[in-house]
């Protein structure tokens, strides 16, 4: 703890937002080295650290070498801790403008010194000056300096304290001054609050909301309400909600998300399923929330679990999968709906993220789902090759009816003394129509003939065949 600063004016600057980002799964094998660090939301990166020595690194103006002090020699390893340490509470690095002379001490401008006479009065000593210093001792004054957006905290000898918001300035002075040191002031954007607890002049704690955008410094004896709610580590856990795991004091107001998955829930047929789910909700009264409950995120939880279980014991695993549109309609959650306006809350929507089962039945679906989809697609192969079946074969009934129709007309017209017609032959022709010249008292063979015969001219009263 820095010297003179109490802990509770030590504030979380993040809001309590619930965007959580998405876990890492560990694809590693045992043994293997570990994942990376998993990402979490931004409430849970600004928990308050139990030990602010490792927060002394992020101070403005701090030397790159104070990460490794472990390798410094000792003298410049304690400048280092003494250049951090002046830095958190304000210090001004420029507090020794004074010189020794033979009787007397010169004070620069700028500077203050403290002149202890021997029978011990004090005196202050406001530069630029050059007083009697034979046989007194000189002692400086610290400056402590606060810049727009922090605050000094000035405890007195007598018990008092002072907030001074900076920009502002003081010089530390024994007779008066217990302690000086500098805070930063908590930043509250548009649609952010916090809760703030005072006592009154009668002893009782009172508590009222600050809402932004506002700079809020404390005044002395004042603290901050700090919220610790449920929330998801990520990582392997994936969404699964742990107590605790969010730890902040600046309410979120604008409308939020969160991620949750309920895990070991048995349809009416013992199929074991994690479902997963999105819940959007947007707190609308502080009050109400602040009286009624102190983790709504775990009420959240509890509510949307036990309106989980409750569906799925009503239907079997393939009656499930046929009405999963349920899991996005507000009236398949009316213990969540409920608690949520208890709690002051609105719940938006419910967005049914799907579900997971264990290995052996994710194993026996992915089997059952490749079985039908090779079944599908034989038949669809089956009923096409049907269908070019029946196709030839109509074609092929078609074209013998048309060639049957033009054997029996052509033997209808043979003429009795004349040439005889070359009737419909058995093998299909590719020669173009054409004309048979031979007599019926010598028949040729019609092949023979339909290979050195073309398109001739003939008496129409005479014959004509169609070859």
């Amino acid at each position: 703890m820095r010297p003179g600063v109490d802990a509770k004016y030590r504030y979380i600057q993040s809001a309590g937002a619930l965007n959580e980002a998405a876990p890492e799964l560990a694809t590693r094998k045992r043994g293997g080295p570990p994942p990376p660090a998993s990402r979490s939301s931004a409430a849970q990166s600004n928990v308050a650290p139990a030990d602010l020595s490792s927060s002394m690194t992020l101070a403005a103006g701090v030397a790159p070498e104070a990460q490794s002090l472990s390798t410094m020699p000792r003298h410049e390893r304690a400048r280092a801790f003494a250049a951090m340490r002046a830095e958190q509470a304000g210090l001004d690095p420029n507090t020794h403008g004074w010189r020794w002379g033979l009787f007397y001490v010169t004070v620069e401008d700028g500077q203050r010194v403290l002149l202890v006479a021997r029978d011990g009065t004090m005196e202050e000593i406001v530069g630029p000056r050059r007083v009697w210093s034979f046989r007194k001792r000189v002692q400086a004054m610290a400056h402590h300096v606060a810049h727009p957006g922090e605050f000094l905290l000035v405890r007195y000898r007598d018990g008092r304290q002072e907030h001074v918001r900076g920009p502002a300035h003081l010089w530390f002075d024994p007779r008066q001054h217990l302690s000086v040191g500098k805070e930063d002031a908590l930043q509250i954007a548009t649609r952010e609050a916090v809760v703030v607890y005072a006592r009154d002049a009668q002893g009782d704690v009172k508590r009222r909301v600050v809402e932004g955008p506002a700079m809020f410094v404390p005044e002395p004896g004042e603290w901050l309400h700090t919220f610790s709610w449920h929330g998801s580590r990520g990582g392997d856990d994936g969404y699964r909600k742990v107590p605790n795991a969010l730890v902040f004091q600046k309410l979120w107001l604008l409308p939020d998300q969160m991620y949750h998955d309920v895990s070991d829930v048995r349809t009416a047929d013992d199929a074991l399923l994690t479902i997963r789910l999105m819940v959007f909700f947007e707190l609308v009264d502080i009050e109400r929330m602040l009286a009624s409950t102190h983790d709504p995120i775990g009420d959240f939880v509890n509510a949307a679990t036990s309106d989980v279980v409750d569906l799925l014991g009503r239907h079997d695993f393939a009656s499930f999968k046929r009405h999963t549109e349920k899991l996005n309609e507000l009236a398949a959650y009316p213990q969540l709906t409920a608690r949520a306006q208890q709690c002051g809350y609105r719940i938006d929507k419910v967005v049914y993220r799907g579900y997971g089962a264990p290995d052996s039945l994710q194993e026996m679906h992915d089997k059952a789902i490749e079985s039908r989809t090779r079944l599908a697609l034989e038949r669809a192969t089956l009923q096409q090759a049907q269908e070019l079946e029946d196709f030839t074969q109509e074609r092929s009934l078609l074209r013998g009816e048309r060639h049957g129709d033009c054997h029996r007309g052509a033997r209808q017209k043979r003429c009795g003394d004349g040439p005889h017609l070359v009737g419909f032959h058995k093998r299909q022709c590719r020669l173009p129509m054409a004309v048979c010249l031979i007599p019926c008292n010598k028949p040729p063979q019609r092949r023979a003939l339909a290979k050195r015969a073309r398109i001739q001219t003939v008496p129409k009263t005479n014959f004509a065949c169609a070859l």
